[in-house]
């Protein structure tokens, strides 16, 4: 008979009123701050396509959109919402308020105007065309004395400073190197450990503290019989951390020993790890709306544990770590062990 509502902002509010600042910060700028930026950005450049807008706007627009797109994870905090609708109905009636189906369409709405504006038009839209060139295929842009742009992929000469589309700066490799990507993948490994030995919510019913990690949350759903949503958390919370980090950890191994292999299969294999890292933010994203939504003081509170943070931090972090990756020197090994042929 005791009822409790939750808005969308509450999320974000009880997790700061509880202290989990970091936290708090996460959803706010992956699910509010950063979306509104995008489509604010697209609508500016839309609209000034055919009219008078300096070009270092345009350029500041548009790398603003490549760099940010990654980081928006309405989709995924949807999908954790409705897990979270599963776990709460085995012991509440629920039922969706307006909000739920206003951020339904916007979701939708949402991950239909990324996936419809193809950044190569935008680019060539706005300033043209790069200049044709003659390369040879079996050489890399580097031996052919160019260097592409990670963001807008204009190929420039090798000695320019900065892209002649977009602006941005160039670099033959990323600066770094692999030291970068070494380092943060070393900093989530560490941070995994305690993300799965920690409880990563505290139940608290009728004064009795149930901590649960996130095998022990999987083991919950799949002995009440919800099978799918354990799977989904399993695979999301378990195995695809773990899997983003081995991989990375093997493409960091292998480029340093300066085996290559198949330099295909390779940059498959970091295409996906770049794909899938940001799904693992998931069981963050449950815990938060559970930590919002049961807050019914003695009767029953939900609080968020010490591994939210940790594994907050791993799903971030690896993110960092393939972004920081340079896929451009799986093929300089190619490109090597041909020239010694």
């Amino acid at each position: 008979g005791v009822g409790q509502e939750m808005t969308f902002l509450q999320c974000i509010t009880t997790l700061v009123d509880q202290g989990y600042l970091f936290l708090g910060a996460v959803l706010s700028l992956t699910l509010i701050g950063l979306p509104l930026v995008y489509i604010g950005s697209i609508m500016l450049v839309l609209w000034r396509l055919d009219k008078d807008l300096h070009s270092n706007a345009l350029r500041s627009l548009g790398r603003l959109l490549c760099r940010i797109k990654p980081w928006l994870m309405v989709d995924v905090f949807l999908i954790g919402v409705l897990i979270s609708l599963v776990k709460l109905m085995g012991m509440a009636d629920v039922k969706m308020g307006l909000s739920f189906w206003a951020f339904v369409g916007y979701t939708v709405l949402l991950i239909k105007m990324i996936s419809s504006l193809d950044r190569m038009w935008l680019w060539q839209r706005l300033f043209g065309p790069t200049e044709a060139r003659e390369l040879d295929p079996e050489a890399s842009a580097l031996a052919c004395g160019l260097v592409g742009c990670h963001i807008c992929g204009a190929l420039n000469d090798g000695d320019a400073h900065s892209c002649s589309r977009c602006g941005d700066r160039l670099h033959h490799r990323k600066p770094g190197g692999l030291n970068r990507t070494w380092a943060l993948l070393i900093t989530s490994v560490i941070l995994y450990i305690p993300a799965n030995l920690y409880p990563i919510m505290d139940t608290v019913f009728l004064g009795d503290d149930t901590p649960s990690t996130i095998m022990g949350g999987v083991v919950l759903l799949w002995a009440m019989g919800s099978y799918p949503i354990a799977a989904v958390i399993f695979f999301a919370s378990v195995v695809v951390p773990l899997v983003k980090i081995l991989a990375l950890l093997w493409l960091c191994y292998m480029v340093q020993r300066g085996r290559v292999g198949s330099p295909l299969g390779k940059l498959k294999l970091y295409r996906m790890t770049e794909f899938v890292g940001r799904w693992s933010m998931i069981d963050v994203f449950v815990v938060a709306i559970l930590a919002g939504l049961i807050r019914l003081d003695n009767l029953m509170t939900i609080y968020p544990g010490p591994a939210a943070i940790a594994f907050a931090g791993v799903v971030l972090i690896t993110m960092v770590a393939a972004m920081s990756f340079d896929s451009r020197l799986i093929w300089d090994l190619q490109q090597g062990e041909r020239e010694r042929e």
